[in-house]
């Protein structure tokens, strides 16, 4: 007997037991599932993080980290803006550099009526908006002539918002900063960075952020390039002009943030590998139920295996014929894991706005899984079948 009969008879003894076989395989099913689910969520978390602690590869940060010495030759280094207009310049100068997003910040208190609230107060340029792809939930961005002429406009993000105008709109409402008003043109929606948490911040055009605060300069500089490879030149040349400019050895540098998701990355696959072992289990529940049920068939088919082994049949035919069984018992349940599985990531990814990845290689992993279980826990049944003497299993009732 060839294979082709095998599996055609393996069906046909599933197919006479529909309940049973499905009992049977819930284990492989569920099992399945559970892994692919677990997994592509893990790699979908993994992804996620990635882009946003890496952030865009081609917008990179320059770090102010004054070194011992720079310290020891200048006690007060703490003292002065990190950042001068002048190094906003000469950086956008450099040819590899695409722009330079720059921003100041001051915390104080603003005025909305009779409302006071300690707030957040940036002064930002007009490439900010591009850092994390901000965009306006009501009203609009700052426009570019806001920024060259230090207009008294300004956007706010929606916590602030509901803080200040928890029954109205924010957008056209003046709002006082120090002495002078300023008018809400926008409401940011949240960003989708972790990085970039939401919190109650006011946005103004740096020119106006001058006029409000009387001083001038940056605590924060993003380099952006056309490629990777540019902005990995443009910060080593950044770096240099901005210890040129400010008398520094070591104090400016810029940090791969790819080297820190590396950890990152080790302990979401090394979690994703542990909870997906736990799921994993199930599958070993199944394949013992599988090899249980498939000792209860070998019993109740005993004098079946007799009558085949009166008719020629050897001992490894009759061993192959329920191995077969096995195998296709388990490989149906372990397709109808897979599809499961694949199901249920694409529900848990629309339902919770999730990013998942299913994984080619994961689905062929479980395939194989399900075969080797299906091989592992049918060889026990289908060699007690192979061993039964046909004389006693003609006997038998």
């Amino acid at each position: 007997m060839n294979i082709i009969e095998n599996i055609k008879m393996a069906f046909h003894s599933i197919a006479a037991q529909k309940l049973r076989a499905l009992l049977t395989t819930l284990g492989i099913i569920i099992g399945v599932a559970a892994v692919i689910m677990v997994v592509a969520i893990g790699q979908g978390a993994e992804q996620k993080l990635k882009a946003q602690i890496v952030g865009v590869e081609n917008i990179r940060e320059i770090y102010f980290e004054p070194s011992e010495f720079d310290e020891q030759e200048n006690p007060n280094i703490y003292a002065f803006w990190q950042y001068s207009e002048q190094d906003v310049t000469d950086i956008q100068a450099l040819p590899s550099v695409q722009s330079v997003v720059a921003s100041s910040a001051e915390h104080t208190t603003i005025l909305a009526g009779d409302e006071k609230v300690e707030t957040e107060v940036n002064g930002i340029n007009m490439h900010y908006m591009d850092l994390y792809d901000y965009e306006a939930l009501e009203g609009n961005l700052l426009h570019p002539v806001d920024y060259l002429t230090g207009t008294r406009k300004a956007v706010i993000t929606s916590v602030l918002a509901e803080q200040l105008f928890p029954y109205e709109s924010a957008v056209g409402q003046t709002v006082k900063v120090g002495a002078y008003p300023i008018e809400i043109v926008g409401v940011l929606a949240p960003s989708d960075s972790i990085i970039n948490y939401e919190r109650e911040q006011l946005l103004l055009p740096y020119e106006t952020w001058k006029q409000i605060f009387f001083r001038d300069g940056f605590d924060s500089i993003h380099i952006k390039a056309e490629t990777v490879e540019d902005v990995e030149l443009a910060v080593v040349d950044a770096a240099a002009i901005l210890n040129e400019n400010h008398s520094t050895v070591d104090a400016y540098k810029s940090y791969d943030m790819s080297e820190f998701m590396e950890t990152d990355s080790t302990i979401t696959r090394v979690m994703t590998i542990i909870i997906g072992g736990i799921a994993g289990i199930s599958l070993l529940v199944g394949g013992i139920g599988v090899m249980n049920i498939m000792l209860v068939s070998v019993t109740e088919r005993t004098r079946e295996i007799g009558i085949r082994k009166s008719m020629g049949a050897t001992r490894g035919q009759i061993l192959f014929q329920f191995l077969i069984e096995s195998i296709v018992l388990t490989v149906l349940g372990g397709t109808a894991g897979i599809l499961l599985g694949a199901l249920l990531v694409q529900l848990i990814g629309n339902a919770f706005d999730m990013e998942v990845v299913l994984s080619g290689t994961v689905v062929l992993i479980a395939t194989a899984f399900s075969l080797g279980v299906g091989i592992l826990f049918g060889i026990l049944p289908a060699n007690k079948a192979a061993k039964l003497d046909p004389v006693e299993s003609l006997r038998y009732e």
